[in-house]
């Protein structure tokens, strides 16, 4: 957990990549997707109203419109579809994930992509959003596309997981997922990795170019 908020700090999102799939080996999907519901909320406040100024609200003024409706269908799955598929799901996506930054040129030339494309990463990331918490390497796919200044990336990233984090704690709350002891007890033993990670990865932050935030 630790090093999954030590990559949040540096880049504004990438925890539940990280630590969902280890989290998931021990407890339910259920279980985990709204305990990284409030972590995230956590982080997300204290790196999104500290970036607020720098963040690019017109942008995500596009992104979230899309984001909600992949919520809804993301949700809808995690409460009706069977575990074992999502699972699944989750493992490929944490390994494709994988395989595309170790891969990924690191000195290959940043290429702006339209506005229109935040519709289909929108919609994309809202799902992974809402049903496994880790639609963040979705947004700054297409964020990263549309910016070439490292802070405005972050800035605008930690913002958006904000509202986003926001709109799962509602939803999470009408359903009834996060009203568990177990949730909150876990979420509350795991507090003080993230402030520390959080902590750690904001200060090895500024020392990153726009290519190592990609």
């Amino acid at each position: 957990m630790l090093v999954a908020y030590f990559i949040f700090g540096v880049t504004g999102f990438g925890s539940s990549i990280i630590s969902v799939p280890v989290l998931v080996l021990f407890f339910p999907l259920q279980v985990v997707v709204p305990i990284m519901v409030i972590l995230d909320l956590c982080a997300a406040f204290y790196l999104g109203t500290k970036s607020f100024d720098a963040a690019d609200k017109r942008e995500l003024s596009w992104l979230l419109p899309f984001s909600f409706i992949g919520m809804v269908i993301g949700i809808t799955l995690l409460l009706k579809a069977p575990p074992e598929p999502l699972l699944i799901t989750l493992g490929a996506f944490a390994a494709f994930n994988g395989i595309r930054v170790l891969t990924k040129k690191k000195s290959a030339p940043i290429q702006t992509i339209s506005q229109y494309w935040s519709i289909p990463f929108g919609v994309a990331g809202g799902i992974f959003t809402a049903l496994f918490a880790t639609g963040g390497p979705i947004y700054a796919s297409y964020l990263a596309m549309r910016f070439n200044e490292p802070n405005t990336l972050r800035a605008t990233m930690a913002f958006a997981i904000l509202i986003f984090v926001f709109l799962r704690l509602v939803f999470m709350l009408v359903t009834g997922l996060i009203l568990n002891w177990e949730v909150l007890g876990l979420a509350l033993f795991l507090v003080p990795c993230m402030v520390i990670g959080l902590w750690i990865g904001s200060k090895t932050h500024r020392l990153l170019s726009i290519h190592h935030m990609q």
